[in-house]
């Protein structure tokens, strides 16, 4: 695997950030507090889902954001190709897997992300990412050697899950279940055949009822083809009569139709006289009233020329209206134009007298502000003394607390010993009691078998020399079965009991464990003392500094009284004059505006002129309205009837044609009637009605006879499919019992198999783990030996997972060793077993180099960057160490409060 990039927005101190990465040693520097460290942990959290102790996933989240995004773009190790692995918190919690080649989520979600992970990196299915993460990636600053100086059952706690250790015990619990279920199997097999054996009992019982019942089938088949013919005889003479029925059922209603048809017709005949007479009456009225309807019509058109005459004079009085009111405006608009020329020039004048005051008011303005910078500087100073010296009390407070619990750290530290020797010695007393349990249940599930095979088979066969058994034999033996069942019962259950109790015991202990594990990560480390002493130092600079300046600014306030006195006793000229100033400036505007109106004035008083001319032609025209609408009321009575009949009037000619029509229909439809009546005579004189009725009783004895013979018939073959399909059922249960024989045997044949599985598992996984620690510290060695150019001296990681350099013979352990050779070796370890138990390719390093002096720090540089066989190594670091031999170094500041990636 190979990362290639890594970009952050709105993570952490860093709005927006792309980190380039490249083969070899990618060395990331910059000062305290730039933002080195959240590259490591956003990759530790991305790629290995790994967060700090006392982390949370929205502590990603820059201050003010809403959300993280994380994008690591990493390089296979599978299949070589580019993969983008992106990570949101906050509002927006989201991870997943982008192809950018194909443009698609190649998987979505925490579970399908990590098994995606897991296999590009080339780790085990079941592995925790996290701690491959803290325990062989990237350690933690400062825990590169801690591991390493602990004691074997603490170093066994944190490098069992990295060799899966426990893989093997775990695998021989997880095959006893499939062994109970087999062994359930058999037992639900032997139930099932013995059902299987009752029911085909019924087979030869079933045979002889479907022959007797084949030959019923046939004789009741014979019978109901005679009734068949029969039936078929009457329908044809039936069928005879039944036509010359129909002709006289037809004839009936066609006589009934013919009745109707006429006396619709009679109907007709009288409305259409009715509707002649109608528009006979309202053609006469209308030609009554036609004079007063034209005389309507003619009074209507003048009416609407003299209302349009109305509407123009009302527009020209509006007009007049208008020019009126715009006169008496422009005569008051005139009048306040004269009064703010006469303004004007008294505002000219003020501001010439009110210049000399101005300047001064600027002058004492400009030396107040200079003051009151002052003085604010004044009080950012006081503010500062007493927050570094709150600062120097906090620390001295901080670094007394801190030796105090550095002290009680080493106490716990023994506790914590002691009690991790007690818990490991109860999980030893444990595992036997469960070695115990198992032994009687395995006892207890042969004795079982054995009982059931001596109840189940007639002639049962001795267990030791596999002779048949007398039934006295058999009773005997199998009430010592019983016997020996109810012992172990009694034994699996006060064993159980112990074991649970014993759990107890173990889990209390446990949490003891846990709660002193707890106490001791919570205590300080002595670097963090050293750190506290040199930000004592930084503080009392500081507050040095901070009260000089306060005691150079000490005048600032009494100069600011003074100049504001000053100003407040001179008023405010420059308001003033600038007040004058935008009166004077009004003059032109003023000027041009007196001019529009005086000719808008004159414009107004010709045009009403005009308009008085114009409104004189109308004089006249109210008593010619009065005149239109007299007659209008005279005549709207006739020319309202006209409306009214005038339609129906034109339809008589309509009217008289339908009269008419309607009379030939009638004569039409007397005939039809009469010619209906005869053809129903003729046909009643064929049709014979009492044979028709012989006929149809004798077709429903026919039928009953042959619906009942039907019915039998279909019982019968209903009865017949029944047993056949049981029949066939049988048959196939017949097979399925021989297969089920043939599954016993094959499970019992597999149950044999796990079992010795399990007995395999048991005794390889020792020597496995064994020879994969061997292998692991051989390739520690040969890194080792190529950090220290020295293959001289040997290193070897034990069985308990502890090193020990073997130095001219002599074997030195891990606390024995300096400080640079305690990193290399724990540096070869960890990278040996990284390189073994996966394809990661890459390793982080932060800080390594801090608490260590000049030469030293040079020295572990110079061993970091010669490891060999890694792909990508990653140094974080605020000194210049790795700048010298470092062809990728990537610079973080910061700018603006914000972590910034500068450009090289």
């Amino acid at each position: 695997m190979r990362i290639v990039a890594l970009d952050l927005e709105n993570t952490k101190s860093y709005h927006q950030g792309r980190v380039e990465f490249t083969d070899g040693v990618n060395a990331i520097v910059g000062h305290n507090g730039a933002g080195k460290s959240t590259i490591l942990e956003a990759i530790g959290f991305t790629l290995f889902d790994f967060l700090t102790n006392g982390y949370k996933q929205s502590d990603f989240v820059r201050e003010g954001a809403k959300t993280a995004t994380i994008t690591v773009t990493m390089v296979s190790g599978l299949d070589e190709r580019s993969y983008q692995v992106i990570r949101r918190c906050g509002s927006s919690n989201q991870y997943y897997i982008f192809d950018p080649e194909l443009q698609l989520r190649v998987c979505d979600g925490k579970n399908d992300v990590h098994h995606f992970l897991r296999q590009h990196m080339g780790v085990d299915p079941s592995a925790d990412l996290a701690k491959i993460f803290t325990d062989a990636v990237g350690v933690p600053q400062g825990t590169f050697t801690a591991a390493f100086l602990n004691t074997p059952a603490q170093r066994k706690a944190i490098f069992d899950p990295l060799l899966q250790v426990e893989e093997y015990k775990q695998a021989f619990d997880k095959l006893l279940e499939p062994l109970r279920t087999l062994q359930q199997q058999q037992q639900a097999l032997d139930v099932a055949m013995a059902g299987f054996a009752g029911r085909l009992e019924r087979l030869p019982i079933l045979e002889a009822s479907l022959s007797v019942r084949a030959e019923t089938l046939q004789r009741v088949d014979s019978e109901q083809r005679t009734v068949q013919q029969n039936l078929t005889q009457v329908l044809a003479e039936r069928t005879a009569l039944d036509t010359h029925q129909a002709a006289v059922v037809a004839g009936r209603t066609h006589e009934q139709q013919a009745i109707q048809q006429r006396e619709r017709a009679i109907v007709a005949a009288e409305n259409a006289s009715k509707a002649e007479q109608e528009a006979l009456d309202a053609a006469q009225l209308v030609a009554q009233q036609q004079a007063g309807y034209t005389a309507y019509l003619q009074a209507q058109g003048e009416q609407q020329r003299l209302e349009a005459q109305n509407q123009e004079r009302q527009q020209l009085e509006r007009r007049r209206a208008t020019l009126d009111k715009e006169r008496s405006v422009a005569h008051a608009q005139l009048e306040g134009l004269t009064r703010d020329l006469t303004e004007v020039a008294a505002a000219v004048a003020q501001v010439a007298a009110l210049a000399p005051q101005v300047i001064e008011q600027e002058s004492l303005e400009a030396a107040l502000r200079r003051a009151e910078q002052q003085s604010l500087r004044l009080e950012e100073s006081q503010k500062e003394v007493k927050k570094q010296e709150a600062a120097q009390s906090r620390l001295q407070a901080r670094l007394q607390s801190l030796t105090a619990q550095l002290a009680q750290a080493q106490t716990l530290e023994g506790e914590r010993a002691q009690a991790e020797a007690q818990v490991e010695a109860q999980r030893g007393q444990i595992d036997e009691y469960k070695e115990t349990l198992a032994r009687y249940k395995a006892e207890a599930d042969a004795r079982k078998e054995q009982s059931t095979a001596l109840a189940n088979v007639a002639t049962a066969l001795c267990p030791v020399c596999e002779q048949p058994l007398s039934p006295q034999e058999r009773e005997a033996l199998q009430r010592r079965n019983d016997e020996r069942l109810a012992t172990l019962r009694n034994d699996y259950r006060n064993q159980q009991q112990t074991i649970k109790s014993q759990e107890t015991l173990l889990q209390q202990q446990q949490e003891q464990l846990k709660g002193l594990e707890q106490r001791l990560r919570t205590m300080p480390r002595a670097e963090e003392a050293q750190q506290l002493e040199s930000e004592l130092t930084a503080t009392s600079a500081a507050l040095a500094a901070a009260q000089h300046e306060a005691a150079t600014l000490t005048g600032a306030p009494a100069t600011v009284t003074t100049l504001r006195t000053q100003l407040q006793a001179l008023g405010d000229p420059r308001q003033q004059s600038a007040v004058a100033a935008a009166s004077a400036g009004r003059r032109a505007m003023l000027e041009a505006q007196q001019q529009q109106r005086l000719a808008a004035l004159q414009q107004s008083e010709s045009e009403l002129t005009t308009l008085q001319t114009a409104l004189a032609q109308f004089s006249s025209l109210d008593r010619a309205r009065e005149q239109v609408a007299t007659v209008l009321a005279q005549t709207a009575a006739a020319y309202q009837l006209v409306l009214r009949h005038q339609q129906l009037a034109e339809r008589l000619p309509e009217r008289q044609l339908d009269v008419s029509r309607t009379q030939a229909t009638l004569i039409a439809a007397t005939a039809a009637v009469t010619a209906a009546q005869a053809a129903l005579a003729a046909a009643e004189a064929q049709f014979d009605h009492v044979r028709h009725q012989q006929l149809l009783a004798e077709e429903q004895t026919l039928r009953s006879h042959l619906g009942s013979l039907q019915t039998q018939l279909a019982l019968l073959q209903q009865e017949q499919t029944r047993e056949e399909q049981e029949l066939a059922q049988l048959r196939q249960q017949q097979q399925q019992l021989v297969a089920l024989q043939a599954q016993r045997e094959t499970l019992v044949k597999q149950g044999s198999v796990l079992e010795a599985l399990r007995n395999l598992l048991r005794q390889a996984g020792p020597y496995i783990t064994k020879a994969l620690i061997k292998q692991i510290s051989d390739g520690a060695a040969q890194i080792f030996g190529d950090l220290m150019q020295d293959f001289t001296r040997h290193l070897r990681w034990g069985e308990d997972y502890g090193i020990t350099l073997e130095v001219d013979g002599r074997e030195r352990q891990f606390a024995q060793l300096s400080g640079g050779e305690q990193m290399s070796a724990a540096l070869s370890v960890r990278l040996a077993l990284l390189r073994e138990m996966s394809n990661i390719d890459v390793a982080f390093f932060d800080e390594p180099t801090t608490n260590l002096d000049e030469e030293r720090r040079d020295a572990l540089a110079r061993q970091i960057l010669d490891v060999k066989g890694f792909r990508q190594l990653f140094v974080i670091s605020h000194d210049d160490t790795f700048e010298q031999a470092t062809q990728n170094i990537i610079r973080i500041a910061r700018v603006n409060g914000a972590s910034v990636v500068l450009q090289p």
